[in-house]
């Protein structure tokens, strides 16, 4: 795989320029490019990186050794970018084309274009992909349209955006990285080569589609919910509770009154009353009849102290709202019903009426006329229902109630009315009937007449016990059915609300599903993002030992290991870590070796382009590296190179390895542009066979 050219059209210093490069073979892998400082060299390099991953490359330009710029970043980096005489010259496209080889007959070419305002302001940029059969485009490719994504296509074939630092860097901005802090480029180096960069961008793609997708799901309350639930659940057994005991309690009632009529029976057979039987029973089932109105005066009385007598204390005006309100609503429900019930219709409606031929349409109608038939008809089938009429509700405010219990409610409301005398008149009857059954005891107790034996006393006793069990029993119903009837009331608005929020739950669930799941992925990233380094660390140490070896001129090192969390050591032959200061070219040497490392454990068999690729190196360094690059014959390595870098003697040194020179000439233009052309087959005014 090598570059075979690299297109420039308007770009910095360049107006229009082409690098072609040929297939490195028997040895000739090295392009050399010479330029003076300022010449453009570095530009090169940039295009390159922004032509194959755009806006993505502002993050790997920096970790490549390229400043870029950190108060606007990428907008401002192609405005400074775009050529200056071009920008004078009233045009509005730059534009970089990279054709990469993977075979002599297979190729790729990628082209992508910025336009820029005449202010110079950029605007929009698009990227090209197409394959080259046998010399022989292929159709482009847009990057973003119909499912096609460049930066896939280059993880595929070529070399991935987070990767690329380590086959495309400045030489000597990499050597100043590495004098900072040998931990973070290791760790740096490894995260990129692992893919650590993609996961942490998902992950933060992750968080921000949960952020968002939370805006869309309805605010429910799970915990508030679970306590409505076991709110509802408790009550609704303490309801059950109470009917069962209420059961029991009539049965109980029912044996009582068994038990009572046996025993006046045979009071009356003992002879209770003096030998007047019938008056005797007739007075005591007399009393239990008025002792039974007398419940019924008091529950009477409990109804209107518990549901009458309170809206009688609030505002007529409040009543009347509710009221008003309670029927606005059923009107709205009666509506509703009806809406669901024709909508079905609809469809069968519209069919019958597309299959209808008579009486025939002509001329018949256009394709407009028919979709403007089926719009009117849509419109005036919905105006059947839509608005709502005006006298339904505009918001369901009580809907804890159900239809029939909305029906009781408004019954009830009519017939709330309640004055002074209604009180009056049912205290007017507890106090009669207090009377009158204290006037049969009386009556009763003078009837009964002698006891010769005491028979008839222990029967009365027993029957006046059983009266008196039948009396509190009839009490504790009266109070367990009031706390039943506000237990009900309770029920019906907590299971409303439980509903409503239930509702509000389940049609939110699918989103909340979306949510844990993306929430499961960002914690299983943040788990294996650590246990994922020490994985290549020993490779990683033991490629850079190799290539540091190669490089270096000292010959104490006995190998590099780099620790768990991205520490290195480079360790001596005696099995102790060497400690000596690191000059600027051992810097170099270690980032170089670094980036070798990192080349080779990735197993990407790409071209090499290197900016500034020998610095300050001393001889023997400068020679050691140059035979590094030489040595994978079949790499393609691009060299940009200033006169002082790869002199006269170096390259003379590298001729045999060198396939193509192009030398840089820089004129100045005015108005402070500069004009850059690359002369091929020259270098620094030595011509190359």
């Amino acid at each position: 795989m090598w570059i075979s050219k690299i297109e420039l059209v308007c770009f910095k210093s360049y107006q229009r320029q082409e690098f072609n490069f040929p297939e490195p073979t028997n040895g000739r892998n090295v392009i050399l490019i010479g330029g003076m400082n300022g010449y453009g060299k570095t530009s090169i390099l940039e295009a390159l990186y922004l032509c194959l991953y755009g806006k993505d490359a502002m993050s790997h330009l920096a970790r490549a050794g390229l400043k870029t710029d950190d108060s606007r970043g990428y907008p401002t980096f192609l405005e400074k970018a775009f050529n200056g005489e071009a920008l004078r010259d009233g045009r509005d496209t730059m534009m970089v084309k990279v054709v990469i080889n993977r075979t002599k007959s297979k190729a790729v070419e990628i082209s992508r274009k910025w336009y820029f305002r005449s202010n110079g302001n950029w605007t929009d940029e698009e990227a090209t992909y197409r394959e080259i059969i046998r010399g022989v485009p292929q159709l482009p490719r847009s990057d973003g349209r119909n499912s096609f994504h460049l930066s896939e296509a280059l993880d595929e074939f070529f070399i991935p955006a987070h990767v690329a630092p380590f086959f495309f860097f400045d030489g000597e901005e990499v050597k100043k990285l590495a004098d900072q802090g040998r931990v973070e480029q290791v760790k740096q180096g490894l995260e990129g080569l692992l893919g650590v960069v993609l996961l942490r961008q998902l992950a933060d793609r992750l968080r921000n589609f949960e952020r968002s997708k939370r805006e869309t799901v309805a605010n429910v309350d799970e915990d508030r919910l679970t306590l409505l639930f076991n709110q509802l659940t408790e009550n609704e057994k303490s309801a059950g509770e109470l009917r069962r005991k209420s059961d029991e309690t009539r049965q109980k009632r029912e044996r009582l009154d068994g038990e009572f009529q046996s025993l006046l029976e045979r009071v009356t057979a003992a002879g209770g009353g003096g030998g007047d039987t019938a008056t005797y029973k007739d007075l005591i089932e007399g009393r239990e009849q008025l002792r039974g109105q007398l419940r019924d005066a008091h529950k009477r009385l409990e109804e209107i102290l518990a549901q009458r007598l309170p809206f009688h204390l609030a505002s007529k005006e409040l009543v009347a709202n509710f009221q008003n309100q309670l029927e606005r609503e059923q009107r709205w429900f009666q509506w509703d019903t009806e809406k669901r019930a024709l909508e079905p219709r609809q469809l069968e409606f519209k069919s019958a009426y597309e299959q209808q031929s008579a009486p025939p349409i002509d001329p018949p109608l256009t394709i407009e006329q028919v979709e403007a038939v089926r719009s009117r008809m849509n419109a005036a089938w919905a105006s059947l229902f839509y608005p709502p009429p005006n006298d339904c509700a505009d918001e369901i405010i009580h809907d804890y109630l159900s239809a029939s219990e909305r029906d009781r409610v408004l019954s009830l409301l009519a017939t709330m009315s309640l004055g002074y005398q209604d009180i009056q008149d049912v205290l007017r009857a507890e106090a009669d009937l207090t009377d009158r059954i204290d006037e049969l005891g009386r009556k009763i107790t003078r009837l009964e007449g002698i006891d010769r034996d005491g028979t008839l006393a222990q029967l009365t006793a027993e029957l006046k016990a059983v009266q008196d069990r039948m009396t509190a029993l009839d009490d504790e119903w009266r109070s367990d059915d009031r706390r039943l009837v506000a237990l009900d009331a309770q029920i019906a608005s907590q299971r409303a609300e439980y509903e409503r929020e239930r509702k509000k739950l389940d049609e939110s669930s699918p989103a909340r599903a979306i949510i844990e799941r993306s929430e499961r992925v960002r914690k299983v990233i943040d788990v294996v993002i650590p246990a994922l380094f020490p994985l290549k660390v020993k490779e990683l140490a033991a490629h850079m030992t190799a290539v540091y070896k190669q490089l270096a001129h000292k010959d104490q090192v006995s190998k590099i290991e780099i620790k768990d969390d991205g520490t290195t050591v480079i360790v001596g032959k005696s099995g102790k870590p060497l400690s000596f200061d690191r000059s600027a070219g051992e810097n170099q040497i270690f980032a170089t070796a670094l980036i070798a490392g990192l080349a080779r454990v990735s197993g990407v068999k790409a071209p090499l382009v290197v900016d500034t690729p020998l610095g300050r190196l001393d001889s023997k360094h400068r020679q050691n590296i140059l035979n590094y690059w030489t040595g994978e014959k079949n790499r393609q390595v691009i060299l940009l190179s200033q006169d002082e870098e790869i002199d006269a003697a170096f390259l003379e040194r590298i001729r045999d390895n060198i396939s193509k020179t192009y030398l840089l000439d820089h004129a100045d233009v005015g108005d402070g542009i500069g004009r850059t052309r690359a002369h091929e087959d020259q270098y620094f005014l030595e011509e190359v066979a």
